[in-house]
């Protein structure tokens, strides 16, 4: 199961590569924020769809599903369907790189845009039922008192559909949730999914995709690997075996960056 790749024909919203494909127009991904946060927005700027932010060389590297601004705020959306126990921590380093990304070296606090984190996700992430989660930062002392960083937090759980009572945004989740238009807007979506589907190009993307991202895993464990020699911490075996590289793979890189003198 490790290595299944899901066929490109099925494909539905709810996963990342066709969540990715769909959210490239304008018209739908405007239609998803305005249904899911009740306002309205007049165009978005793209920052870059799955744009991928690490500011320093040895940070951990997000990769953002859509990641698009409109005048004053930064909209990040994310389709999530696993892994729903690092939520809380994955939104939280989210934050900190979106941040980082946004305010340049010399910038004042207060040139932070209000930033938007939203997750949709196919199951309950928090195990209270409730299909729509909203998180701002306040003060445990005094519940009113709200801090003013201008940052959101929303996690909308598909899975309880049926219980939302805005008739938009039980029709948008009830598609991801069933995979069936309702209404005029998921009918859109709907069309837009099976257009992605008739694309041959991307059908050879999607396949490429666990190619890149095997490669990208093996790069990460060679980085560690040449910073374990480079700090002089284990044998090549206990290095081989932490960071699941082949030993002869390990003493070559160990010819390549020498370890560490005192």
């Amino acid at each position: 199961m490790a290595n299944y790749i899901k066929p490109f024909e099925e494909l539905t919203l709810a996963d990342d590569f066709m969540f990715y494909q769909v959210m490239q127009d304008d018209e739908i991904c405007i239609g998803v924020l305005e249904r899911l946060l009740k306002i309205e927005i007049d165009h978005i700027e793209r920052q870059e769809l799955q744009k991928e932010i690490k500011p320093y060389y040895q940070t951990k590297y997000i990769k953002l599903d859509v990641y698009v601004k409109d005048d004053d705020k930064i909209y990040d959306i994310e389709i999530q369907n696993e892994d729903m126990d690092e939520l809380p921590k994955r939104v939280r380093y989210y934050q900190s790189m979106i941040d980082s990304n946004e305010l340049l070296k010399g910038m004042e606090y207060r040139k932070l845009p209000e930033s938007i984190i939203i997750f949709i996700c196919t199951g309950d992430p928090f195990g209270k039922g409730f299909p729509q989660y909203s998180f701002k930062n306040i003060c445990l002392e005094e519940k009113e008192l709200v801090l003013k960083d201008e940052s959101t937090k929303y996690f909308f759980n598909s899975d309880a559909a049926d219980k939302v009572t805005d008739i938009d945004i039980r029709s948008f989740l009830d598609y991801i949730k069933n995979k069936r238009p309702t209404d005029s807007f998921t009918n859109t979506i709907d069309l837009a999914v099976k257009k992605v589907k008739t694309d041959e190009s991307l059908r050879g993307i999607y396949m490429c995709e666990p190619i890149r991202i095997q490669d990208a895993k093996w790069a990460a464990r060679v980085e560690a690997a040449k910073n374990l020699l480079q700090m002089g911490l284990g044998t090549y075996e206990q290095i081989a075996q932490a960071t699941d590289l082949p030993l002869k793979k390990v003493q070559e890189l160990a010819e390549e960056v020498p370890e560490e003198k005192e």
